[in-house]
């Protein structure tokens, strides 16, 4: 059975039956971006779960019946397999100065929880989230000290010119939104280096930068209150990525 709402009461009392999974969409020019890339992401945290998934055509009928700016899909499994879609708010990541720091939550390593399983009520991106005060997000460490990303968000460095993220085999959710900035960068001519990275690199960038679904590229003016960014090369690359994806639509 499918269903969609918009009504969160009901979705909060189908999770007190079931488990539920999740993907973030976003329009351009009344476009969704990367629908089947989310729908390959949808299928492998319902095939984590042993559950069945909807079928492409029935999800890409769920996100264009459902047309907004970023939107958000909510499968949960209680017996049935239901949909939720709803109309994801962004006052909370559109501010001009964003802030981020280290959380002392480890990211679950890989061995317990899958990092691509993206399911509501993660304890482990609970409660960083609880930690993060006054900051746009907060930075998540594996279990073995490496950098891992934010609660909602990838990380990128940025040093003499060269970028560098976490990769996959640290721990981290395969974003989509990274994978596409990541090409995007390769074909502008950037060394991009995926590998283990260490926190303390993070304060001997140059310049670092988030990116997720809602917003794209994420400039970083600050890290806690120890160091104090430039964004000039951050700046011009979120704008650059936001007419990219315009491109492939």
């Amino acid at each position: 059975m499918f269903k969609s709402t918009h009504q969160t009461s009901e979705i909060l009392e189908a999770l007190t039956r079931g488990i539920a999974v999740y993907e973030t969409l976003r329009t351009y020019n009344g476009k969704p971006f990367a629908i089947s890339e989310h729908y390959r992401r949808l299928c492998k945290s319902l095939g984590y779960l042993r559950i069945e998934p909807p079928t492409y055509n029935e999800f890409e009928k769920l996100i264009y019946d459902n047309l907004s700016e970023r939107i958000r899909v909510v499968y949960v499994y209680d017996g049935r397999l239901i949909s939720y879609v709803l109309q994801e708010s962004t006052e909370n990541f559109e501010v001009d100065y964003v802030k981020v720091d280290f959380t002392t939550v480890r990211r679950a390593d890989a061995s317990s929880i899958p990092p691509d399983l993206k399911s509501i009520g993660r304890p482990d991106i609970y409660l960083a989230r609880l930690t993060k005060g006054d900051n746009y997000d907060v930075l998540l460490l594996g279990s073995k000290g490496q950098l891992c990303e934010g609660t909602f968000s990838n990380v990128f460095l940025v040093k003499n010119n060269k970028i560098v993220t976490p990769s996959l085999d640290s721990g981290i959710l395969d974003g989509i939104t990274r994978m596409y900035v990541i090409k995007f960068l390769k074909e502008k001519g950037y060394s991009v280096e995926e590998r283990y990275v260490e926190p303390y690199e993070i304060f001997y960038a140059d310049e670092v930068f988030l990116t997720h679904t809602s917003r794209g590229i994420v400039p970083v003016h600050q890290i806690g209150t120890l160091k104090t960014l430039s964004t000039s090369l951050s700046e011009n690359l979120a704008k650059e990525f936001e007419e990219y994806v315009k491109c492939l639509l």
